[in-house]
């Protein structure tokens, strides 16, 4: 299903369109920012578009993220901007996604070695690297006992969201000082801060 349209009668300052790799837990994560009633004053300017996708690459997204921007901007409502959401886990060719994706205005935010990196930044802040993703999330489940993917983690982490951000500053931060040449080699990272911080500060 594609983003309803919105109605001509409303005032909207910005429209976000966000594509998520993971089919539960960045998704839920986001669509709990939208629902969050305590920040709804500061949406109340955003319509944020969490679409519903099968695709599971950053290659796969960007193709889809480019034609849902072509059709918004065919029915005169275009997206301001535009993030698709990935991570390290198993996937070779970010190189080649990123090119792509810078090509046509498209932002990544991105995280190593997958979502639940930026998760644990709300708990606390490592630098380790992890071999792969269920090591971050049995590091993870020492803080949320019986961690699973489909769950509303939203609104049991939004009270420390801001300790989040300031993590996720730090560790790209860190990422930068010790040469890092491109993010998607590096490890642990997530930028989702700088995403999430738009969304709830604007």
């Amino acid at each position: 299903m594609r983003p309803r349209r919105e109605d001509k009668n409303r005032s909207v300052n910005e429209r976000i369109l966000i594509l998520c790799e993971g089919g539960k837990t960045e998704p839920n994560y986001f669509n709990g920012i939208k629902r969050d009633k305590a920040i709804s004053n500061r949406l109340a300017a955003l319509r944020i578009h969490v679409h519903h996708t099968k695709k599971n690459t950053a290659k796969e997204l960007i193709a889809e993220a480019v034609e849902l921007i072509k059709e918004a901007k065919e029915e005169k409502n275009p997206y301001n901007s535009s993030w698709i959401i990935v991570d390290r886990d198993g996937y070779t060719k970010h190189p080649e996604a990123f090119d792509r994706a810078r090509a046509h205005g498209i932002h990544v935010s991105f995280s190593s070695p997958c979502f639940e990196y930026w998760i644990l930044l709300h708990f606390e802040y490592t630098t380790s690297p992890f071999t792969n993703c269920e090591e971050v999330i049995g590091r993870l489940s020492r803080f949320m006992q019986g961690y699973a993917k489909a769950g509303d983690h939203y609104s049991l982490l939004k009270g420390s969201i801001g300790e989040a951000i300031a993590r996720g500053e730090r560790i790209i931060a860190h990422q930068n000082e010790v040469g890092t040449n491109q993010i998607w080699t590096s490890n642990p990272y997530s930028d989702v801060g700088i995403l999430v911080s738009k969304l709830i500060n604007l």
